[in-house]
């Protein structure tokens, strides 16, 4: 068989998009079909998908899966001055032991708590010893509160380096329970 210049010399076998039906060859758009698919797949999981997501976010706005439920108490972020033990009374007051990470002594000025977004703060002139832990200081005000219920503190701790007179904070987050 001859052919002409610039033919190729190949046969021509269907492809993915060909199709022999009744040895006639059929060609069918796969393109359209596929997004059809995709589409009918979304549709079909997309409403199951949205439904379980919505779900989710209102069992999170009620409160169901609140973290400090489950994981007890825990101090995060603090430093010089740290949380050692910290405890928040139905009566709404947060009560804290706190150390001195620093090598020198440090006064205490003011400490300040944010819980459910009601903000309260007290100011305090004690004085912590190198490397010691301080007495018991309270931040009160902060309303009543649901006994055994999780909570999230946010503190922030205000105080001055004796040995420098340079004013310091140390801020970090509380998680615990009411007690």
């Amino acid at each position: 068989m001859a052919f002409a210049k610039g033919q190729a010399a190949f046969e021509l076998r269907p492809t993915r998009t060909e199709v022999r039906v009744d040895h006639l060859s059929v060609r069918r758009q796969v393109g359209p079909l596929r997004a059809q698919a995709a589409l009918d797949f979304l549709m079909t999981y997309g409403w199951a998908l949205a439904l379980v997501v919505i779900v989710a976010g209102v069992l999170f706005s009620l409160g169901i899966f609140d973290t400090s439920n489950f994981i007890g108490n825990k101090a995060a972020g603090f430093s010089g001055v740290a949380v050692k033990g910290w405890s928040l009374d139905s009566h709404g007051n947060l009560t804290l032991m706190l150390t001195n990470q620093a090598t020198q002594r440090v006064r205490v000025n003011r400490i300040e708590g944010v819980i459910r977004s009601d903000t309260q703060g007290n100011n305090f002139s004690s004085i912590i010893p190198a490397s010691s832990n301080s007495g018991l200081l309270s931040v009160t005000g902060f309303g009543a509160q649901q006994p055994s219920s999780g909570y999230n503190a946010k503190v922030l701790i205000s105080y001055t380096d004796l040995a420098t007179g340079f004013n310091h904070t140390s801020s970090g987050t509380l998680t615990g329970k009411v007690v």
